[in-house]
């Protein structure tokens, strides 16, 4: 069990309530050289709460990059392109800059091959153009919450090792105690956010719904069904 693990397995004290203000929209880097798909794009997914960061480019795309929860990025992006090396370039490129980042690859021109090479390069899905709306937004909202708890994680992680430190230079902190007011924190702005509904809360937290369910137990947070009066 990791050291983040262990700490959600304990209550946290309600003091911990001030170290989150209200969760942010979830923000999404969308890369496309068509002016017009990169408008329709940010409308569809403004529509869905999502605020949209635009690029037109590769390297607008990697100048863009963060902090941003998601990356939606077309694979061509020159007229008479098609092969996609453009768009798994910048698909490398990102995974290097940005290792947590989730990212949906998006093209005109698909193929198994293609697909098969950007899941290779770190594309955790793949959208055919032209889109179909409501799968479009549900991947993109996945992928954001995924990459929002990662962020998360990684943000805690660091937290953690900061602590770590602090307390072997001996000023007398436990890293757990601190690092359990975040932890305590998450799990129920997660719990918050998505009024009680355990598979959405597990989804932005990284865990499985068992392992959110025994938390939730220890926390003595109330889940969907049990504030609907079902056992």
């Amino acid at each position: 069990m990791t050291p983040v693990d262990a700490l959600l397995d304990r209550p946290a004290p309600s003091s911990a309530a001030h170290l989150f203000a209200a969760a942010s929209p979830l923000r999404v880097l969308v890369a496309d050289d068509q002016r017009d798909v990169l408008e329709a794009l940010r409308l569809l997914l403004g529509t869905h709460g999502l605020s949209v960061v635009q690029a037109a480019s590769p390297a607008e795309a990697l100048a863009s990059a963060g902090p941003v929860d998601a990356a939606l990025v077309d694979l061509n992006y020159d007229n008479g392109r098609t092969s996609g090396e453009q768009g798994l370039d910048l698909l490398t490129a990102l995974q290097g800059k940005h290792p947590r980042l989730p990212v949906v690859a998006m093209t005109a021109w698909s193929s198994m091959d293609l697909a098969l090479e950007a899941m290779k390069r770190g594309a955790r899905d793949l959208v055919e153009k032209p889109w179909d709306d409501s799968r479009l937004v549900a991947t993109v909202r996945a992928q954001a919450e995924l990459g929002r708890a990662l962020r998360r994680i990684g943000e805690l992680e660091a937290e953690l090792q900061s602590l770590r430190g602090r307390a072997s230079n001996g000023d007398g902190m436990d890293p757990e105690m601190k690092l359990l007011k975040v932890e305590g924190t998450l799990v129920r702005q997660a719990m918050d956010q998505h009024r009680g509904n355990v598979s959405r809360a597990a989804r932005t937290l990284g865990l499985s719904r068992s392992a959110l369910y025994r938390r939730l137990e220890r926390h003595n947070i109330k889940t969907e069904e049990s504030r609907n009066g079902r056992p």
